[in-house]
């Protein structure tokens, strides 16, 4: 028996995916389940971070969102960062700061560096012990100050804390998927943070301690992912990345499929770049299933679905080369074929090593998605989620991700700098 190299790669490909699926579920049912936080005993001074670019369509409704936390307003301050905008975010936070007096908000403005830059300008100035970002495209809960920073007093090696991220008022097909990908990955956060693992500080109100992040120097400038820089740089000084899911944060995602896939590209670019950049925590003792898990398989992932588009695009070739030498064969006679073509079925000859491994992934992918909803408490019913919706994201996105690694591989191999 000849032995394709697509059946190599995707017999390999489900023992990856069924050791990690094997490992995960061993950490949901085996593993301490979330340490009891402490009440908040004090009140200490919170800074909230926003950086804007061009963002006049939320910048108000996102310090609206801010100005209504449930949290005491003479400890709080909003440090707004006009990152160059060329439309009226300026002129709407001016309005916003007039119509607040009580409020103590400050307007910095800068030419256009990044989100980077704009975070460290606002450090040098920030009061607060705690910090949070909030991109101007995101709007949080009111519980999110009181909620989040007990965290901290329950452990001071605490250095972050993570909210729950969902998509705003999801209205087509493609937001509705990405709703069904975020509850997706919040059930991934919660697994992750069972080990210490969370690799990734989402920008939309992760809670840091501003000393912590202060003294390792903080955000770096020149990556395209800051988020993700700063989570790994506290994973290798040894701090803990704490996940809740008492707090929500409604933010807007792309709605068009050019978007996302812009978005998804610097994403997952960054995470290679900063994977590479913090390769000597892999497989290191000291940082446990970090360094031995949670880190190899940020690129992992990438590697597994370009070879798998790889070894797939060559068989389709293969096979058309084939069909085009049958059609050649009787001088490209389709007709005939077409009239003298029986169909035929044999129970014995179908895949089944492959139609097993089909349903056991897709299995393991509905569980998934069950459980998910049972973390932050969704029904897949809400806000007029569809079916179809749930149909595209269980076997379309993973063919988008796909194409999404692939070109990331070529940007690796072809050195595209980044433009974001």
């Amino acid at each position: 028996m000849i032995v394709k190299p697509l059946d190599i790669v995707l017999f390999c490909t489900y023992f990856i995916l069924l050791f990690f699926s094997i490992f995960w579920l061993l950490v949901l049912f085996f593993s301490e389940g979330e340490k009891e936080k402490k009440t908040l005993t004090r009140k200490p001074f919170f800074t909230t971070i926003v950086p804007a670019y061009n963002e006049e369509k939320s910048i108000v409704e996102t310090l609206t969102s801010l100005i209504n936390l449930d949290y005491f307003k003479e400890k709080m301050e909003i440090i707004v960062v006009n990152d160059g905008s060329t439309d009226n975010t300026k002129t709407l936070v001016e309005e916003f700061i007039t119509n607040n007096p009580d409020r103590e908000i400050t307007l910095i403005n800068q030419t256009n560096h990044g989100k980077g830059r704009a975070m460290n300008v606002a450090l040098e100035v920030a009061k607060g012990e705690f910090f949070a970002c909030l991109d101007a495209d995101s709007f949080v809960s009111q519980n999110a100050i009181k909620e989040m920073l007990p965290y901290f007093e329950a452990d001071q090696n605490v250095a972050a804390v993570c909210p729950t991220l969902k998509v705003k008022k999801p209205s087509n097909i493609l937001q509705k998927v990405q709703w069904f990908e975020y509850i997706i990955n919040m059930f991934y956060k919660f697994l992750n943070s069972k080990v210490d693992c969370i690799h990734v500080t989402p920008g939309p109100f992760s809670v840091y301690r501003t000393k912590v992040i202060k003294d390792l120097g903080g955000f770096d400038e020149h990556t395209i992912t800051e988020d993700l820089e700063i989570a790994m740089r506290l994973q290798k000084h040894h701090y803990k990345i704490m996940q809740t899911f008492d707090v929500i944060v409604n933010t807007v995602t792309p709605q068009t499929w050019k978007a996302l896939f812009l978005q998804r590209i610097r994403w997952y670019k960054g995470s290679v770049d900063n994977t590479i950049n913090y390769r000597k925590i892999m497989f290191k003792k000291e940082y446990g299933d970090y360094g031995y898990l949670r880190m190899p398989t940020v690129i992992l992932s990438g590697i597994i679905a370009v070879i798998l588009f790889a070894t797939l695009f060559q068989d389709l070739v293969t096979k058309i080369i084939q069909w085009v030498a049958s059609l050649a064969a009787v001088n490209f006679d389709i007709w005939t074929l077409i009239k003298n073509y029986s169909f035929e079925f044999n129970y014995l000859s179908l895949p089944f090593a492959k139609l097993f491994i089909a349903a056991t992934l897709l299995s393991i992918s509905l569980f998934v998605m069950i459980y998910s909803y049972k973390i932050v408490q969704e029904k897949i019913n809400n806000h007029g989620r569809t079916l179809t919706g749930l149909v595209t994201y269980l076997f379309m996105y993973g063919i988008f991700m796909t194409f999404v690694w692939v070109y990331i591989a070529f940007i690796i191999v072809t050195k595209k700098k980044n433009t974001w």
